[in-house]
Formats: C-alpha cells, sequence, structure tokens
C-alpha cells in the first residue's frame, strides 16, 4: 500500500538523520575535538538543514505530489552522501589548513559534507503530511501519526547508531550501508509502489538497556563542587587527601595530593609515569595532555626547573580547580593550552614543534575519549616526538578494550613496556627500547631525586615487561572503529 511506504520512508528517514548527526561528530573529532563548541557548531548546522528542508518539502508538496517524488527525494539524500565516505579526509585536512579554531572549523566543515542530505531529508516529513491527507478533517490524525513514526525512527537510529553500529562497524561501513538501504526503499518504492506493498514496513528495534555498575565509597568531605561545560567536578577531602573526581559520587579518582606532603605522589599510575624518565633521563621539552589537578605538570617542572611544559587541558575549569584546590602554578616554565589534545597536536604537527617527553593522560569521567586512543592520534603523536624522545600514556590495567588498546599502540611504536599496578602504563621511546641495563643504570642515577615524590626504584623496576599479555587478532582502534566506551561497559578482560 502507497500509505505503508510514506510511512517506511518517513520512519527510515529520520533514523538517517540522527545516524549521521551522530557519526559527524566522530568524522570531525580527529580534526577539531568533541567539545561542546563542536557539537554545538554540529547540532546548529543540522537544526537549519533541516529547517530549510521543511519548507522546499512543504512548499513542493502543493504541485502533484506522487510516492515518485517522495521515494527521489531519499535517493537524492542517499547520493549526496555518497561524498561523505569518499572525500572527508581530503575535505577536512583542507579546512583545518585554513581553519583551526574548532568552533569555525566544525561548522564549515559539517556544513560542506552533511548540510545538504540533511536539506533533503527534512523535505521527507512535510511531502509526506501532504501525500497522507486526502481529507482535511484527518489532517491532524496523519500529522500526528506521521510524527510519530518519524520520531520513533530517529530514535531508533540514534540508539542503533550509539549502542551497536559504532560497536562493530566502521564509521565508512555504516554509511554505506545507510546508503545502500535508502537506494533500496526508493527502487522499492518507485519500481512497485502501492502495487507490491499490502502491509506496512515499519523499522523495530530492541534497545539494550545497560544496568549501571554502582559502588561504595568511605566517607568523605566535599569541599567544592562545579558543573562545567563538559562535567560535574567534585573536590573532597577524605583519611588525609584531597581528590577530584568527575561526574558522580563512584567516580574513578582523577587526581589525589597528601594534605600533609604536598610533593607525595599518592596515586601510583603517576608513579609509574615517571618511570617515562627511566627511559630518557633529562627532558627539556614536555608536552602533558591532561590536567587533572596539575600534579604531574608540577613534579616534572621541580624535577626538570630548565624544562619547557607545555600542558593541555580542554576544560578550563579543571585548571581553575587545580590552581585553586591542588596548588598547581603555571607560569615559570609550565605553560597551560585550554583545547582539545588532539587539535593541539596537530597544530603542533603543522608549526614542525616536537617534545622528548611526552605524557597522555586525558581522561573523562567514563575512559580516555575516543578520539585520543585511535591509531591516526599515535602516528600523530609519534611525529611530534624527537629522536630518543619518550611516550608514556595512562591507561587502564583490565576492560575489554586492554586488547584493542595494546595492538593499536604496538602498530604504530612496536615493542613497549607495560608496567601494571592497579592502573597500567605504556612507556616506548622513538627509537627503540633501552635494555633493562639502562634502565636500571637511569633509575639508580635518578633515585635520590624521585624519592622526594615517593617513588622508589625497588617498587618501580620490577614493574617494567615486554611480555604480551594481550589477544593479537582484535582490530586495531581507528577513527573509523574506536567504540572505547562502549567496550569497557562490557566488563574486565
Amino acid at each position: 500500500m502507497e500509505i505503508s511506504l510514506i510511512f517506511l520512508i518517513a520512519g527510515w528517514s529520520g533514523f538517517y538523520v540522527m545516524s549521521i548527526e551522530l557519526l559527524s561528530g566522530r568524522i570531525l573529532a580527529p580534526y577539531f575535538g568533541s567539545s561542546i563548541y563542536v557539537w554545538g557548531g554540529v547540532i546548529t548546522v543540522f537544526m537549519v538543514a533541516l529547517s530549510i528542508g521543511y519548507l522546499i518539502g512543504g512548499r513542493l508538496s502543493i504541485k502533484e505530489p506522487s510516492l515518485r517524488n517522495l521515494s527521489l527525494f531519499l535517493l537524492s539524500a542517499a547520493i549526496a552522501t555518497t561524498p561523505i565516505v569518499i572525500m572527508n579526509e581530503f575535505a577536512l585536512d583542507h579546512i583545518f589548513s585554513l581553519i583551526q579554531d574548532p568552533r569555525y572549523g566544525s561548522v564549515v566543515s559539517t556544513t560542506l559534507l552533511f548540510f545538504l542530505p540533511t536539506t533533503i531529508l527534512g523535505m521527507v516529513s512535510p511531502y509526506s503530511v501532504r501525500l497522507l491527507v486526502k481529507e482535511s478533517k484527518y489532517s491532524g490524525h496523519y500529522t500526528g501519526l506521521l510524527f510519530f513514526v518519524s520520531t520513533f525512527g530517529s530514535a531508533a537510529g540514534t540508539i542503533m547508531t550509539s549502542f551497536y553500529l559504532v560497536l562493530y562497524l566502521e564509521i565508512n561501513s555504516i554509511l554505506w550501508i545507510i546508503i545502500g538501504i535508502s537506494f533500496a526503499i526508493s527502487f522499492i518504492a518507485m519500481v512497485y509502489g502501492a502495487k507490491m506493498m499490502k502491509k506496512a514496513a515499519a523499522p523495530m528495534l530492541c534497545m539494550l538497556l545497560v544496568p549501571g555498575v554502582s559502588g561504595f565509597a568511605d566517607a568523605e568531605t566535599v569541599i567544592h563542587k562545579e558543573r562545567s561545560l563538559y562535567r560535574d567536578i567534585t573536590v573532597y577531602e577524605e583519611e588525609g587527601t584531597r581528590c577530584m573526581r568527575f561526574t558522580r559520587r563512584f567516580s574513578p579518582r582523577q587526581t589525589c595530593v597528601s594534605l600533609k606532603n604536598r610533593d607525595l605522589l599518592v596515586m601510583n599510575y603517576t608513579k609509574m609515569m615517571l618511570g617515562a624518565l627511566y627511559l630518557g633521563p633529562n627532558p627539556q621539552k614536555i608536552l602533558m595532555i591532561g590536567v587533572g589537578g596539575g600534579t604531574l605538570p608540577t613534579t616534572l617542572s621541580s624535577l626538570f626547573p630548565t624544562a619547557e611544559i607545555h600542558a593541555i587541558e580542554i576544560d578550563p575549569a579543571v585548571i581553575n580547580v587545580a590552581k585553586k584546590y591542588f596548588d598547581f602554578k603555571p607560569g615559570k616554565n609550565i605553560t597551560v593550552f585550554e583545547e582539545d589534545g588532539r587539535v593541539f597536536v596537530r597544530r603542533v604537527i603543522r608549526k614542525g614543534y616536537k617534545y622528548d617527553l611526552v605524557l597522555l593522560d586525558a581522561f573523562d569521567h567514563e575512559y580516555i575519549p575516543e578520539h585520543l586512543l585511535t591509531k591516526e592520534f599515535l602516528e600523530e603523536v609519534k611525529k611530534i616526538i624527537l629522536p630518543g624522545g619518550v611516550l608514556a600514556a595512562n591507561t587502564w590495567a583490565t576492560s575489554r578494550l586492554y586488547d584493542h588498546e595494546s595492538v593499536t599502540y604496538e602498530s604504530v611504536f612496536g615493542k613497549f613496556y607495560n608496567l601494571k599496578y592497579i592502573s597500567r602504563v605504556i612507556l616506548m621511546k622513538q627509537d627503540g627500547l633501552p635494555s633493562m641495563k639502562v634502565i636500571k643504570k637511569n633509575s639508580d642515577a635518578l633515585d635520590d631525586k624521585l624519592k622526594r615524590f615517593g617513588v622508589e626504584a625497588s617498587w618501580l623496576l620490577p614493574l617494567f615487561s615486554t611480555m604480551r599479555d594481550w589477544r593479537t587478532d582484535v582490530r586495531v582502534l581507528t577513527d573509523q572503529y574506536s567504540p572505547s566506551n562502549l567496550l569497557n561497559l562490557r566488563g574486565g578482560k
């Protein structure tokens, strides 16, 4: 029946719009980050495109509306989406070279890649209403029914894409599937029409409810709460320490300092990160992506007062909290840059600046942002490390993502030292790993300096390992395939 096909096209169009809108953020993230500014630009362009589509669709419905024309809208949207798959990297490279501000870069990029298909998809709903309404007394009924189907399709596209498709498929594969299904629906509507369609075809989706994992926390005293552009920030004290966490009560601690001895590194991962000095004992150009409470930049500044330290943090509120509650003091040899870490790295590549120590410690309330985990990002980081330079990356020791992370780092840097003690730190050197004999020699030279911060070679050295304890048959994380947060939700290894 013709009505069934109209509802099918309307529902699928809703699915289509929300799916490509979600994917657009993933496509733009390697170039402009995934900040609220980027998503603001993406949503604005999609809303404007849809509004123009509604207007055009309504005007076109006045003259001899037909199912054939409606199917041509969907077909045209599919054709307009094809360049996104083929040209997005080429287009985004050029846009980034011209516009590096993530606000305007995201708007221009989204407009170039997504405005046309979204506008065409916006034409579907008003045109469908005109096809459905034969008598004015039924106009409200059919309009409401169409909005229900279209909005349900949008919800289905949101859930299906964000919960499932990105977990199993690369971005381009998802887009090709959407394009293919759109071609098929358009073909059916044009060739068979009402004669061959006797039953309504509406996509039905089952939603997966992922139960949250709760826990218990010791008694604590909250001394500061703040809602930033990116997260809720809480500073609290317990058992002689002051800590920062993001978003909710049972979230992992981002930073902790001792109230009795501010030099002492409380969290084990920070001590393991300093294991990078055993590979390169005298860094003078240091890059830190992810500031948190500023304990690592502060420690490195004390150890190497003549070094130039660049600290990158996307959230200005985190920087302010670090200054006020964790004694973080930029200036002297620490310069803070408020921007997305990947955007900063791309900028540095263009300037030709390089570092002899890079530390990756960017986390949100769940895990490392997905665009900072991919092979492409690590290849970009590799370009800004000097010969003989060292990379240290803080990750988790137990998660479903462990294997994927390991093969991804290995694909870019080759063999690395794998330190695990509750957390996990990956250490590698640009020109190959030094032997344990060299590591031991460097640790002896640094031991007195590091003891001040609670770093003991007797504790740290036994953690150095090059043993492969991960599966090697898993997929490398890429800009096309990086469902890191979904993989973490699946539980431990």
